[in-house]
């Protein structure tokens, strides 16, 4: 009993963390994905190559603190896990090269944390979280592809509409990943074009519903 009401207690905290933490976290993440694309498509000497590496990581401890320390403050802690494994696998993950888009992707979910209402939700995930992971999608593909004999996916303009068409779940066919990193990455790209049109689309009913609602309880005034 003593436990609970401890940790009920740091509630508020994580609250406040959450709410104080969200721009700078998502700065955090779009950092990574500058350094990462820098990494990916100049030309850098080995030691430049290693600063980038170094800040990559960097980056990836904030977002483990992050992690941690939400993870302490939770009164149920079995619960903050069951619902957070996604973010887990991301942070973990990531140790691969292949699953660097994995850690973007979840990491551009703090943006939403900053959202007030409804359609500021709507309106990060159709303005910054949409193109920002497509843009790493991009990122990825191009990077486990490029070197590869047979490949399709030779510059990072074709990476970028291979990119697009899949989160768009369009699929063309004109372009496909051959190595097993390229199609683990393509995998991840269906799974949240899916996951944010859902998203997306659950918002806008929820928004228009609402406002429906709104709308009635004035008339009933």
């Amino acid at each position: 009993m003593n436990k609970t009401r401890h940790r009920k207690g740091f509630e508020p905290m994580m609250e406040t963390w959450e709410r104080v933490s969200a721009v700078p976290l998502a700065l955090a993440a779009v950092a990574y994905l500058g350094l990462w694309a820098f990494q990916v498509l100049a030309p850098l000497s080995p030691l430049e190559w290693d600063i980038t590496e170094g800040g990559i990581y960097l980056i990836w401890a904030v977002f483990i603190l992050d992690f941690v320390l939400r993870f302490i403050s939770h009164h149920d802690r079995k619960d903050f896990m069951k619902r957070n494994v996604i973010e887990l696998l991301a942070l973990a993950l990531p140790a691969f090269r292949v699953f660097r888009v994995l850690r973007v992707i979840t990491a551009l979910g703090i943006f939403t944390r900053a959202a007030q209402t409804l359609q500021t939700r709507i309106n990060i995930y159709l303005a910054v979280v949409t193109p920002l992971v497509i843009f790493s999608g991009a990122l990825g593909v191009f990077e486990a592809e490029r070197n590869e004999p047979g490949a399709t996916i030779t510059n990072f303009g074709d990476a970028l509409w291979y990119s697009i068409v899949t989160v768009c779940t369009v699929g063309y066919g004109d372009y496909s990943p051959i190595t097993f990193q390229g199609r683990v990455i393509a995998t991840i790209l269906m799974f949240s074009g899916v996951v944010l049109l859902s998203s997306v689309t659950a918002l806008v009913a929820s928004y228009l519903l609402s406002k429906n609602n709104l709308g009635g309880t004035r008339r009933r005034k």
